[in-house]
């Protein structure tokens, strides 16, 4: 099936929709103000050109149409923050509080700890570590690890209900 007929036969308008929700609970989940002048919706359309262009190559995936757009947003989002990371840390030197310099190992310790408190098991922590690293890509953390990717997805899930009952204490450390 080309584009076009995956384009016809999908409803673009219901999947349009669903990606925008998807980028905005995202986004939002992140606690992000300021995307660069970008908006949520710009994530998708930004999307929906790279797909016409050619650029993002529907005729190659092995998947639906709507899972091979999804797929894509997600990658891009993961993307635009890894950019965003590095950016950052480039231009914001490290500020000293109260004379003391900013450890972030122990910050990260002392998250890792709540992470326990709430009853993360160790494949949760490894996990947690390599987001602390900058690895997001559930794909890539499985290789290091040797594991079935279809795995580190189910403990990203239970890493992502612990995340949330800890996130307000997590901030307070950071």
């Amino acid at each position: 099936m080309n584009l076009a007929e995956a384009i016809q036969s999908e409803n673009m308008d219901e999947i349009i929709d669903s990606m925008n929700a998807y980028a905005i609970s995202v986004l939002k989940s992140v606690g992000v103000k300021d995307f660069n002048g970008k908006h949520p919706v710009d994530f998708v359309g930004d999307l929906l050109l790279k797909v016409m262009e050619g650029t993002r190559d529907w005729d190659k995936a092995e998947c639906s149409f709507k899972e091979f757009l999804f797929g894509c947003l997600k990658s891009d989002i993961s993307s635009f923050f890894k950019t965003r990371k590095r950016h950052s840390s480039i231009e914001l030197p490290e500020i000293p509080i109260n004379g003391h310099p900013i450890n972030f190992e122990e910050k990260k310790n002392q998250i890792a700890e709540l992470l326990k408190q709430e009853g993360a098991d160790d494949d949760e922590l490894i996990v947690f570590e390599y987001w602390m690293d900058g690895i997001f890509k559930p794909a890539i953390i499985a290789a290091e690890l040797g594991v079935p990717v279809k795995d580190i997805y189910v403990i990203i899930k239970r890493l992502e209900r612990k995340r949330k009952k800890i996130e307000q204490q997590a901030i307070n450390i950071i």
